[in-house]
């Protein structure tokens, strides 16, 4: 098919951009844009597209505030969700209110292209006339907030399930972007066995396609003051840092970092920045950025001990005693990620939902 109307809604404007124009455009549709739910839904109601391509996250209503909403009015337009990690649950949500596929970025072209031809092909359009649109009741903020808290546990759980320090470090400067909406990404970490050597090991913005990996010392005062403090700092525009400025390509603006610590030790520091001029990190971004933390904390602490498991100098005699130290330190390890999936859990009766807009 070509020259049909797909209908962007998505919050992110380097997302828009590459879709748009490497994807879409390239294959002879027409786009249209929305920057978040509501202007989405009245640009759906306004201009009838033909396909719908719905990022899950977004402010003021999310994806699947607007496939309920869709539903509702009656509106037979194709919607293909798409978000950052996957899950059974949101993928049965969506589908039941409607959505044609259901795609986990980070996507290829090609993978969007298969959603978007299935889609069109076997939908027939039967679309009644737009209604009034109508306010967001309380109690879906508060079901999207439990819902944001039920992604931050996957992608927790996600996190640990992996077994290399480096598709932690992948995971965890993604997910840190994907949660506040931040333009940058940095994740240092102590070297094993060295308090003092702080160093980059993964970087993302807004320029990258993927997630760099450094793994090189950088001067960073504020990093290692919240290494050495183990608290949380948030300022509204970033410090004079000339080694971060370099290697982000450009100024940054408000800031948030936090510590990657778990049982009083501290494996290093993740820190998000937003470009100048963009809104100050709030409250609840700060807790999705703690949660995560204590997350990659766990994680980078699983891993390394993986390693030094895998080394041939380091393996132990195969005997009853090596194995039963074994099994005791996954035990220890579970036992920590139950302690940290509760501790995120409990947030959900500490903190107010988020207010529309909040970010």
């Amino acid at each position: 098919m070509a020259g049909e109307t797909i209908l962007i809604i998505e919050d992110r404007r380097e997302n828009i951009v590459h879709l748009a124009n490497n994807v879409l455009k390239p294959q002879g549709y027409r786009v249209l844009t929305a920057m978040d739910g509501q202007r989405g839904l009245q640009r759906v109601l306004a201009d009838r597209p033909d396909l719908i391509i719905l990022d899950l996250n977004m402010p003021k209503m999310d994806g699947l505030e607007v496939l309920a909403a869709l539903q509702q009015r009656q509106v037979d337009i194709p919607v293909i969700l798409t978000t950052f990690y996957g899950s059974e649950q949101v993928a049965q949500q969506a589908l039941q209110l409607g959505a044609a596929a259901y795609v986990v970025k980070p996507f290829s072209a090609s993978e969007m292209l298969t959603a978007v031809d299935k889609a069109l092909a076997h939908h027939v359009r039967h679309s009644p006339p737009p209604e009034p649109e109508e306010t967001i009741p309380m109690t879906r903020q508060v079901e999207r907030w439990m819902r944001d808290m039920n992604i931050l546990t996957r992608i927790g759980k996600a996190l640990v399930a992996q077994l290399d320090q480096e598709s932690v470090c992948s995971r965890t400067v993604e997910a840190a972007i994907y949660l506040t909406r931040a333009d940058h990404a940095f994740l240092f970490l102590l070297r094993d066995g060295d308090e003092a050597e702080l160093c980059l090991c993964a970087t993302r913005g807004p320029r990258d396609r993927r997630v760099r990996f450094l793994d090189q010392p950088i001067e960073s005062n504020l990093a290692s003051q919240v290494a050495r403090s183990g608290r949380t700092l948030v300022r509204p525009q970033a410090p004079d840092e000339a080694a971060l400025v370099e290697i982000a390509g450009q100024a940054l603006g408000p800031l948030v970092a936090v510590p990657l610590r778990w049982q009083r030790e501290t494996f290093g520091v993740l820190l998000a920045t937003r470009s100048p001029g963009e809104p100050p990190f709030n409250e609840t971004d700060v807790e999705w950025l703690c949660g995560l933390a204590d997350y990659a904390a766990i994680a980078v602490r699983n891993a390394r001990v993986i390693q030094k498991g895998t080394q041939p100098e380091e393996i132990p005699p195969a005997d009853q005693g090596g194995i039963v130290t074994w099994r005791q330190e996954l035990d220890r390890l579970t036992a920590q990620l139950h302690a940290a999936t509760e501790t995120i859990r409990r947030l959900a009766n500490l903190l107010p939902p988020r207010q529309e807009g909040a970010g």
